[in-house]
């Protein structure tokens, strides 16, 4: 066979092994609320890949969600959260209903972890404080057993939150790879 042949052949391999690959991305990891996650993420100076991670770990993408703990919608904000942002701006507090929105959810999420990207300059205690409370992590971060320098964490206590630390990490890297939320 000619060498145009099997160029051929090969880019059709590909191509193939691409759109089952795009589709399992579809179909595992959602591009829903793309356009408010974008918006948001923008607007706190975060990466959409992110933020469509943390929801895909928190409530995959339910806009409904609502946790034993009372953390609400996609972003499985707690309404106390949501107010604490907006004392800090001198503003309104919002109600239960307004936070189930899911526009609403994503901008309290989005300013919650832009808020601890302040406070910790690594993304993976970032997670862990949106996940575990930024108390417990500065407790962590002190601890010579949990961080060595009190910016990284060298283990996390909480298995839930390491497992949830490692499941935004996996999808993050999943969803880098969906040209949708590239920046």
């Amino acid at each position: 066979m000619k060498i145009g042949v099997w160029i051929l052949i090969i880019l059709s391999v590909f191509a193939f092994y691409l759109s089952g690959y795009n589709l399992y991305l579809a179909l595992t990891h959602p591009l829903k609320f793309k356009d408010e996650i974008v918006l948001c993420s923008k607007e706190f100076n975060l990466s959409p890949a992110l933020v469509a991670s943390v929801i895909k770990a928190e409530s995959s993408f339910n806009e409904n969600a609502k946790s034993n703990k009372d953390a609400i919608g996609l972003m499985q904000i707690k309404l106390s959260t949501a107010n604490y942002l907006n004392d800090l701006k001198n503003e309104n507090h919002i109600t239960e209903e307004q936070l189930f929105d899911a526009k609403s959810n994503i901008k309290y999420g989005c300013e919650y972890l832009n808020y601890l990207t302040k406070k910790f300059q690594n993304v993976d205690t970032v997670l862990a404080s949106y996940n575990a409370g930024e108390t417990r992590v500065r407790s962590w971060l002190k601890s010579k057993e949990y961080s060595t320098d009190g910016i990284t964490l060298k283990y996390i206590p909480y298995e839930e939150t390491k497992n949830y630390v490692e499941k935004v990490n996996k999808n993050l890297v999943e969803y880098e790879l969906k040209s949708g939320y590239q920046m």
